[in-house]
């Protein structure tokens, strides 16, 4: 589904992409081909600090953070947010994503170094949770001075 390459051609009508631009994005099926038709606004600008294959990896995870947290939980900035998963590729791009609006977020994984790499994209807690899922309300309710969270991320 997610595909990263150079614009090959344009229609008569596109605005935002020439071709030898390197783009990336997602469609519903058929991403390994060798060319691809997508309409103009679903492709993003792979950023230079990106090769191919790193790019081909984002579009699943960001798009499927950013719609969760900002369509379907509409998430807004200063809002407190809780990834379960953190350390995976879906929850490290919510932890980012809810960084750059500024939500305070916290996460939980099963394991301390998934939490660890997830950490400096903007976690401001985190909890191993293993076989007793009631220590996360007494996390939430520590972390967040018992007011809990905005938005949470499963």
């Amino acid at each position: 589904m997610e595909f990263a390459g150079e614009v090959e051609a344009v229609g008569d009508e596109v605005g935002l992409w020439r071709p030898g631009q390197r783009v990336f994005g997602i469609i519903g099926g058929g991403a390994q081909a060798e060319f691809v038709v997508v309409p103009e606004n679903q492709l993003a600008e792979i950023p230079s600090n990106l090769d191919w294959v790193s790019a081909a990896a984002v579009p699943e995870a960001f798009i499927t953070a950013h719609d969760a947290l900002f369509t379907q939980s509409e998430l807004r900035m200063g809002e407190t947010l809780l990834v379960h998963a953190a350390g995976s590729g879906v929850g490290t791009a919510a932890v980012q994503l809810g960084r750059a609006t500024g939500a305070n977020i916290f996460g939980t994984s099963r394991t301390a170094d998934k939490l660890e790499r997830a950490k400096p994209y903007g976690l401001s807690g985190s909890l191993v949770i293993k076989d007793d899922p009631a220590v996360l309300i007494d996390a939430v309710h520590e972390w967040t001075s018992g007011q809990g969270v905005n938005v949470i991320l499963i």
